[in-house]
């Protein structure tokens, strides 16, 4: 193939990719709200099994108390509710207590040394009294209803190991919140839609995410050493055979960043533990019996090596048109290229009306959303592809590093942000 031929390939691919991806997202996300989504939980023969609920938490003083409250109105027969708290520096163990009452059913871990997520929660795994698992971030507030339409998925089929919730921005205030509402519904939500088509969910993330204990430990557990260790739990799950899945109902509300500094910081963090991940599990995931993970690990792939062509292609233009000097390429050229750009833009404004669209049943001010829309994708994208350049290229590399993650990522203090209603 000559050096023209792969230029025009490479160009083609960058084009088109958004393109088809966002249509695969749209078909995938649609089939599963007609064929799949049962808002009512369904219970299982024999009643509803018992739930273990663990959060994780350090330095949560300001947020840890709705935290609980909220897992205390869960509509659940038989649950428990394990606070784990990783040698905070505050009071968190103390505001979890009072927000308990006395409560029975939620019990308080204290330590005072900070291990870390991953082995505070391998830790609450081993304490936890009934084999179905329930993981949480002490910021959120999980729906009343969840844990049913949770068990209610997962007992479906016996080869599920993991369901993941449906997280909803519950900090509206200000446009880097707005906009990750859209995030929440048009690229979370799609994609999660479509990946529960195949049973093969990417994401089980730690904000709610339902597991199969014995599945977990099976698998090893959560590994300290990841900065993204719910990604990573979620691929050793499924390379060794298991399902994981979605339900759109079970509905948790989250505080999201809402300063560029605290979103810069996660954004990292998100891009660096999915370099991780594949950097570990590719070898794995190419082999032929892992076929039917071919799609999870292209589409991780494949977003990363559009986020790089682009940037290459950005700098070949300015090395060109602004150092070297050379004339600006005739009338056909920029038609093509505006051309592009309305037809990326038609797919992106169909993909986050028919994503607030499907919400809109959970929470009726999502399409106010598409106010901001226009913006999302020109500051947004630029964010995540810059996050994906700085942190998930280099840890694709290099892999994870050989000591344990600890919580070292900033906490904003959003305790005085009241959550919006649904």
């Amino acid at each position: 193939m000559s050096g023209g031929q792969t230029a025009k390939l490479l160009l083609a691919f960058l084009g088109l990719y958004p393109v088809v991806t966002s249509a695969a997202w749209i078909a995938g996300g649609l089939l599963f709200r007609l064929f799949d989504e049962r808002p009512e939980p369904q219970e299982p023969q024999g009643g509803w099994p018992g739930v273990s609920v663990l959060i994780p938490a350090h330095n949560e003083q300001s947020v840890i108390g709705a935290c609980v409250r909220a897992a205390r109105q869960i509509d659940y027969p038989v649950f428990e509710v394990l606070v784990l708290d990783d040698g905070s520096s505050d009071a968190t163990a103390a505001a979890a207590t009072a927000a308990a009452e006395g409560d029975p059913r939620v019990r308080v871990v204290a330590d005072p040394v900070n291990i870390g997520k991953a082995d505070r929660l391998n830790r609450g795994l081993r304490m936890a009294r009934h084999g179905l698992v329930v993981i949480t971030d002490a910021d959120t507030h999980v729906d009343a209803l969840a844990l049913k339409l949770l068990v209610s998925r997962l007992l479906r089929s016996e080869r599920v190991a993991a369901v993941a919730g449906a997280p909803h921005v519950t900090n509206r205030r200000t446009l880097l919140c707005a906009m990750q509402i859209i995030e929440a519904s048009a690229i979370i939500g799609l994609i999660r839609r479509t990946q529960a088509v195949a049973g093969r969910v990417g994401v089980v993330a730690g904000v709610l995410g339902l597991f199969r204990r014995d599945a977990v430990v099976e698998a090893g557990g959560y590994r300290a050493e990841m900065a993204t260790e719910d990604i990573e739990l979620t691929y050793r799950l499924l390379l060794a055979g298991w399902h994981t899945t979605f339900e759109p109902d079970a509905l948790v509300g989250m505080q999201v960043p809402s300063n560029l500094r605290a979103l810069w910081a996660q954004r990292r963090r998100w891009a660096r533990g999915q370099g991780e991940v594949l950097h570990v599990h590719l070898r794995h995931l190419v082999r032929w019996r892992q076929r039917h993970l071919w799609p999870l690990a292209l589409e991780g792939l494949g977003s990363l090596f559009w986020i790089v062509l682009l940037a290459i292609w950005y700098l070949i233009m300015v090395l060109l048109f602004v150092v070297a000097g050379v004339d600006v390429p005739d009338v056909s050229a920029f038609t093509l290229l505006f051309s592009w750009g309305i037809a990326v833009a038609v797919v992106a404004t169909i993909q986050v009306t028919i994503a607030l669209s499907l919400d809109r049943r959970y929470d009726g001010r999502a399409p106010l959303a598409l106010l901001i829309a226009p913006v999302y994708p020109v500051a947004y994208w630029m964010l995540s592809a810059a996050a994906a350049l700085w942190a998930e290229v280099p840890a694709l590399i290099r892999g994870p590093a050989s000591h344990r993650v600890v919580w070292d990522i900033p906490r904003e203090d959003l305790a005085e942000q009241a959550p919006a209603e649904s």
